[in-house]
């Protein structure tokens, strides 16, 4: 790791030593880093917030480039020490409001522009590749307000789509590519009994909508009118926006019929402000719709990267394809590694994070089960042909197809082969003797976990309650002791009291024991100093320690 160019990491010298170092490299946002010094290390005060610049190696590959943060000391004077990607140096520029129609391509060039006459050198970048485009060729970005040309570039990002990505060139510079797809596979696999470590699935959509009305862009209009006092003529401009009614029957939005069946009417507005004819803004709102409607399912895994441990490893980066196979989950498909974390420390911990996105009208589980009902509705067609062909044939593959689906989706099964009859006394008694049998196993181990439930409840009861016996917890105190017990004892919040009958005799509070009558049997001590009574009666203070 450098600082400003200055060594002040480096695995093999053992005085340059750290106690944590972890890269976050993300594909969706700056990445991190963070690392803890020993006091005694020798950049210990070697760092300035938001200046200093810090360059990350693994085996002469650039795995961050950033800037320190603010640093923060533990009790033991550990310094531990923060850095943000160099994508958060785009916040560092302003773009003064500003209005845009042009390709996407322009504008992203032109923003990077009035962003490097602004920052110092090490902050600047080179527009390199960029892929991203526009139907049309030409979109409208404006805003009446100044803002950071971070925000700027995350609005033309959410506007087109794509991704941000950094290199050098060969001159040594770095250079920042708008890239619509990442299209590099890695040969490394993901799966299930390797490497995957974690697997979750989400339902998701901000924008659901089942109707939209869609608006373009503000057209101002002139009219004259004659003042009826004056006889003066009056110019006044009406603005409105454009919208399709013109185009589409009178109404003002439309609707996908199918999400409306299934969710209601879930409307949007949504706002072209660079679209001036009303059939190209419903042709773009039959687009917009098409996807709003749609429940997006995010797919993230959590995966060891196995070139830590063996450098013929193709390694895993950022935008890179990764085939991932796990037969529990059923997967078997590429997805995009948006997010990796580096443990310098120990390579063995490093871990991937892939994501993708499936879009449906209903979502995952609803999917799932139309794909079961459908399957079994396929099942008990294919039952009912054979029957009539072979019966002898048929039981065999009822049997055969009836254990797979209830090893898959007990529940539907169940459900559906209490509806299934057919004619023919020795098959229909033979699969109903079967069903049966499966149920009842069903029912009885349910109720025998009903049983122990039961139980443990009878028992857990009966344990509170010889708790409570003891130990009660009344207004905030804690008292101790038998109920009805004459003596207790009562934990407050700032002392501890001991209690006769109801009244205080002694308690503990700022580090002192106050008594109200004290009786000491043999001896008194005081430090180092004891009243001690002697066989004639008297009473004498003597030094015992």
């Amino acid at each position: 790791m450098f600082a400003d160019e200055a060594l002040v990491y480096d695995s093999r010298l053992a005085s340059q030593a750290l106690l944590e170092f972890e890269v976050t490299s993300s594909l969706k946002k700056a990445g991190v880093v963070q690392f803890t010094m020993p006091p005694g290390h020798p950049a210990y005060n070697g760092f300035v917030s938001l200046r200093t610049l810090l360059e990350v190696y693994r085996d002469e590959r650039l795995i961050f480039r950033g800037r320190v943060l603010y640093p923060s000391d533990d009790f033991f004077n550990r310094r531990t020490i923060t850095g943000e990607g160099e994508r958060g140096f785009l916040r560092d520029g302003t773009m003064r409001p500003y209005v845009y129609q042009d390709s996407p391509d322009v504008i992203f060039a032109d923003v990077i522009q009035l962003y490097n006459s602004q920052v110092d050198e090490f902050k600047r970048f080179e527009v390199g590749e960029v892929t991203v485009t526009d139907a049309n060729d030409y979109i409208r970005l404006e805003s009446e307000r100044a803002e950071q040309v971070a925000d700027t570039i995350d609005k033309l990002v959410d506007r087109c789509g794509g991704y941000i990505v950094f290199t050098t060139n060969a001159a040594g510079k770095r250079v920042i590519n708008w890239l619509a797809e990442l299209n590099y596979s890695s040969s490394q696999a993901i799966e299930f009994g390797e490497n995957l470590l974690d697997y979750a699935r989400q339902d998701a959509s901000d924008e659901l909508a089942t109707r939209i009305i869609p608006y373009g862009a503000k057209i101002e209009t002139e009219i004259e009118r004659t003042d009826e006092t004056t006889g003066e003529i009056i110019v006044e401009t009406l603005s409105e926006y454009v919208t399709i009614a013109s185009e589409n029957g009178g109404l003002d939005y439309i609707q996908d019929d199918e999400a409306v069946a299934l969710r209601g009417v879930i409307s949007r507005p949504v706002y072209w402000d660079d679209v001036t004819e009303p059939s190209n803004l419903l042709a773009k709102a039959e687009q917009f719709l098409a996807s709003s409607k749609l429940v997006i399912t995010t797919l993230e895994l959590t995966a060891v990267d196995l070139s830590a441990l063996d450098k013929d490893i193709d390694s895993f980066m950022e935008g890179d394809r990764i085939r991932v196979a796990s037969k529990p989950h059923r997967v078997d498909e590429d997805f995009l590694l948006f997010e990796r974390t580096y443990n310098l420390l120990n390579p063995a911990n490093d871990t991937v994070v892939l994501g993708k996105d499936k879009t449906t009208l209903t979502g995952s589980d609803a999917a799932g089960d139309k794909a079961a009902q459908n399957e079994l509705n396929k099942v008990k067609q294919e039952i009912i042909a054979d029957y009539q062909l072979n019966t002898a044939v048929a039981v065999a593959e009822v049997e055969t197809l009836l254990r797979s689906l209830i090893e898959q989706t007990s529940t539907a099964i169940r459900s559906e082969v209490s509806e299934t009859y057919m004619t023919g006394d020795e098959l229909t008694e033979y699969i109903g003797t079967q069903l049966t049998q499966l149920s009842d196993s069903f029912e009885m181990t349910f109720t025998t976990l009903q049983q122990q439930v039961d139980e443990n409840d009878a028992y857990a009861r009966d344990q509170l309650q010889k708790v409570e016996k003891y130990i009660r917890f009344v207004d905030g105190d804690i008292i101790l002791g038998e109920t009805g017990n004459a003596l207790t004892l009562k934990i407050e919040n700032d002392r501890i009291a001991f209690l006769e009958g109801g009244a205080e005799v002694a308690y503990i509070t700022d580090r002192q024991l106050y008594i109200t009558d004290a009786h000491f049997l043999h001896s008194l001590r005081l430090g180092n100093f004891a009243f001690m009574p002697r066989q004639n009666g008297n009473l004498s203070l003597v030094k015992v320690g």
